[in-house]
């Protein structure tokens, strides 16, 4: 059985679907919820990532019955305090942060919650302090990709129950292969469709940017759309060797991963305006439906998959069409450790599947333009 973490819905009906998807598919299962208060509540501590904006203004007690109705349906439930921003002992802003995450530490309990998704070692420690029957969810913000700097953070902090390996990681099977081995007690949780440039030198900066936004000032290099830009542009540039990103985890790969003992994989989505009215819930379906069976997929769009291109309705492409020129797992199964030193340079298996891709794509697109023209051009050309 392959398990899954999803983000919590944001109503009891949204909840709802979940179940029943769960109740529709057969070799996998949504076992675990996560969910961090939006950035406009009175509750938020700031050691949360700026994930969502809710449409007026809340509290702890606002989702506190949605989280109590996750854990009523037996959904393992994880608040999330993933922000890798270092704080310094002489800031009165650290302070006032620790007071709001004292109270939210409280309230959490009272819901009879106790695991945290965490990023900041610092907050590790306090938490491990101050806490010590909390357990502590490593999150991919933590962004480190060899197999030491692990082994040095799992023997550093206690009570270290799960890990998101950094997204970077999705294919190098001989590190996670080792790093089962080596700490077989930790759960390793795979995220699939997060749908970053591979090797993204922007991703930690980018994770430790604030929405602290004051109207009377504005440098556009210290924006968000600062980081959107340069991602939308690399994506842009060639959207064929974006599709063969190797980072992708789809559903027709997911078995490779049993062989070296990973069953657990996380799904994301929360900071996406379909995730607020249920809409992305369909693409969560798609993905376990997949897992059960291909032919349930073969006709759905391949940008369903990839929570960062779903919304290019002119990516029409679908499963069928695209999968034959993706790379194949079984290449990273054996060389995948070897991505990090060799791409492009003694390695271009991927970009010779873009190349591939773009080159029998772009004769399909051709072949249909012309059949649309054909179909919609006046009979009385034919005369």
């Amino acid at each position: 059985m392959f398990e899954f973490s999803i983000p919590m819905p944001f109503s009891k009906e949204h909840i709802d679907k979940v179940i029943s998807i769960n109740k529709e598919v057969k070799k996998s299962k949504i076992t675990s919820l996560y969910f961090s208060l939006p950035s406009n509540s009175s509750d938020f501590t700031g050691f949360e990532q700026d994930r969502f904006i809710w449409n007026f203004d809340t509290d702890f007690k606002y989702w506190k019955p949605l989280i109590e109705y996750s854990r009523y349906n037996n959904f393992d439930f994880i608040y999330v305090l993933n922000s890798p921003v270092i704080h310094y002992e002489y800031q009165k802003e650290l302070y006032i942060k620790l007071n709001m995450l004292d109270k939210l530490m409280d309230n959490l309990r009272t819901s009879g919650v106790n695991k945290i998704r965490i990023c900041n070692p610092q907050l590790m420690g306090y938490i491990n302090k101050n806490y010590p029957e909390v357990e502590l969810y490593i999150s991919t913000s933590t962004e480190i990709k060899i197999i030491k700097e692990y082994i040095n953070l799992f023997s550093e902090f206690e009570n270290i129950k799960n890990c998101v390996p950094s997204f970077d990681v999705n294919k190098n099977f001989r590190l996670l292969k080792n790093l089962r081995k080596l700490f077989p007690e930790i759960k390793l949780e795979l995220m699939v469709n997060e749908g970053c440039i591979p090797g993204c030198p922007l991703r930690v900066i980018h994770n430790r940017w604030s929405k602290k936004i004051d109207p009377e000032y504005s440098s556009y290099c210290y924006s968000g759309s600062f980081f959107m830009d340069k991602c939308a542009m690399k994506k842009n540039q060639n959207i064929y060797s974006y599709l063969v990103n190797p980072n992708i985890i789809y559903p027709w790969e997911i078995k490779e991963y049993l062989k070296i003992g990973i069953n657990h994989f996380k799904l994301v989505g929360r900071n996406n305006p379909k995730f607020i009215t249920g809409e992305y819930l369909i693409y969560y379906e798609y993905y376990l439906k997949g897992i059960d069976n291909m032919e349930n997929v073969n006709d759905i769009p391949i940008r369903f998959f990839n929570n960062y291109i779903h919304p290019y309705k002119k990516l029409g492409y679908t499963v069928k069409e695209i999968r034959p020129y993706l790379p194949d797992i079984k290449h990273f199964e054996k060389r995948g450790h070897l991505c990090a030193a060799m791409c492009s340079n003694e390695c271009n298996y991927c970009s010779k599947h873009a190349e591939k891709m773009q080159k029998a794509l772009s004769k399909k697109a051709l072949k249909k333009e012309r059949e649309e023209i054909i179909r919609t051009m006046p009979v009385c050309v034919f005369d």
